[in-house]
């Protein structure tokens, strides 16, 4: 029967493992993310064991070879990490209010701590210098969640005077795509990265000359596509009532671009965006202060 999660089981199994495949447990374990999209040959390299020996260990941790093996690799990595406060609630929880706001708040702050222990800095470094940068920025994503993260991203933007737009309807977001030229970024917003039409609108940029930049979940399809992937590992909510974790990770990576990219401000540039913000009668939220 497979393993629920593979990252676990591997950590459980490790010791148990031969010599040589307890050398390639370890080195997998130190780095999940070339783990998943290295070769057979750089596997064995990286541990420093025979081809055949990485194989073995693949079948020793339950997988049928190199191929299945990574790919439950990362559905583990992407969706398999233990957020124990955001367990199941059951109906009699729900009446006791405040294990309820504990359970939820907990869940939150693991998991934007996990996202941000996930989050590579240089990678993070390159998304705020392409935005700080661009002439124009198209946030795409679908759907409750990310969509209205790209909703909330365009805004941020927006007010440091940077030209976005937030795109959540398939054909707009492919129409704009095609718009876009060298100098431009377009921004991809999905939990899972399997999303067709964001991660089409993406292609197309791309092919377009645009600088591309996804947020999305570590082994995701969308990551392997875009320039700049900005990866986190956190677990989507898989009950209606569950804390919607990723998303609000989401934000939080946003709300740290935002803010990287206004500490590149001129002084000129702030001033501007006071003043605008006095003048619309908007409130602090996203105001930047030197």
């Amino acid at each position: 029967m497979p393993v629920s999660n593979l990252i676990h089981h591997i950590r459980n199994v490790a010791e148990s493992l031969r010599p040589a495949e307890r050398k390639v447990a370890e080195m997998v374990l130190a780095d999940i993310d070339f783990a998943m999209s290295a070769s057979i040959t750089e596997l064995a390299l990286r541990a420093d064991v025979s081809e055949p020996s990485v194989t073995r260990f693949c079948r020793a941790v339950g997988a049928h070879g190199l191929r299945d093996f990574k790919m439950r690799l990362a559905q583990s990595a992407a969706g398999g990490m233990p957020f124990a406060a955001a367990q199941e609630l059951t109906s009699g929880d729900v009446t006791q209010v405040g294990t309820l706001l504990d359970n939820v708040a907990e869940a939150v702050a693991q998991g934007v701590k996990h996202a941000r222990a996930s989050l590579d800095p240089a990678v993070f470094e390159a998304a705020a210098a392409a935005l700080g940068s661009a002439r124009r920025v198209y946030f795409f994503g679908v759907g409750a969640g990310s969509g209205l993260v790209a909703q909330d991203a365009a805004l941020r933007l927006l007010r440091l005077d940077i030209a976005a737009s937030a795109f959540t309807d398939a054909h707009l977001q492919r129409l704009y795509a095609g718009l876009l030229e060298p100098g431009d970024v377009a921004f991809a917003i999905s939990q899972s990265g399997r999303s067709v039409e964001v991660n089409e609108s993406i292609q197309i940029a791309k092919e377009r000359g645009a600088t591309t930049i996804a947020l999305t979940n570590a082994g995701s399809r969308l990551a392997w596509v875009v320039d700049i992937p900005l990866l986190l590992r956190v677990p989507a909510a898989q009950e209606p009532h569950a804390p919607g974790v990723a998303r609000i990770a989401h934000l939080a990576v946003i709300d740290a671009l935002a803010i990287a990219v206004a500490m590149g401000l001129t002084p000129r540039t702030l001033e501007k965006m006071r003043d605008a913000q006095a003048r619309s009668g908007s409130d602090s939220v996203g105001e930047v202060k030197e």
